[in-house]
């Protein structure tokens, strides 16, 4: 999803006579942090595919551990313009996430709808790891599972985080004021 939310930002910058190119001249602050993060998550796919034993508190500890070097980040560059509303999301995902004993809410009747019946009775009686169900959750507003499609699920704080991106990139490739660094230009009567 956040991959789509690059592309459209850029899209809607070129649309908006802006330039690619804009987004090599901009200096982001702690970059490290964001591929610490992306480590985090490379290692909650590994997992995902089976790699690793799930009774182990490391998908866990992946997650958050991810989403803080994520949110770190962002705070370290909320000088970019419309910086904070990728860290809105962020938020709202970490909330929902504690507040639910690690685990993200999902509704049994998106859960039938998705995955079959039988996952609805694994849900209800809290047999799936991942996964509580929203009738007993807490917050579970904010971790509220959203489909799209038949195979795609976001929840609300993902889908402000994609929002975010669409408009960092976007008013990153739009502004006409960031210029290269190392382009230095002279006035033609400089040398007269």
């Amino acid at each position: 999803m956040f991959f789509e939310a690059l592309i459209l930002g850029i899209i809607i910058g070129y649309v908006r006579k802006g330039r690619i190119s804009r987004l090599s001249y901009v200096y982001f602050s702690y970059r490290p942090l964001i591929f610490i993060s992306a480590l985090f998550y490379l290692g909650i796919i590994v997992i995902n595919l089976g790699l690793y034993n799930y009774d182990s508190s490391l998908y866990s500890l992946f997650l958050i551990s991810s989403i803080i070097f994520s949110g770190l980040f962002i705070v370290a560059n909320l000088n970019i313009k419309f910086m904070f509303v990728p860290l809105i999301g962020i938020t709202l995902n970490l909330l929902s996430f504690l507040a639910n004993g690690f685990k993200f809410t999902l509704s049994p009747e998106l859960a039938e709808q998705i995955y079959g019946t039988g996952i609805v009775e694994l849900l209800n009686n809290e047999k799936l790891l991942f996964f509580t169900s929203s009738d007993s959750a807490n917050l579970s507003f904010l971790g509220t599972i959203i489909p799209i499609g038949n195979w795609f699920l976001v929840s609300i704080g993902d889908i402000i985080v994609a929002l975010g991106v669409v408009l960092v990139v976007q008013g990153i490739i739009s502004d006409k004021y960031i210029q290269s660094r190392s382009r230095i230009t002279f006035s033609k009567n400089i040398f007269k």
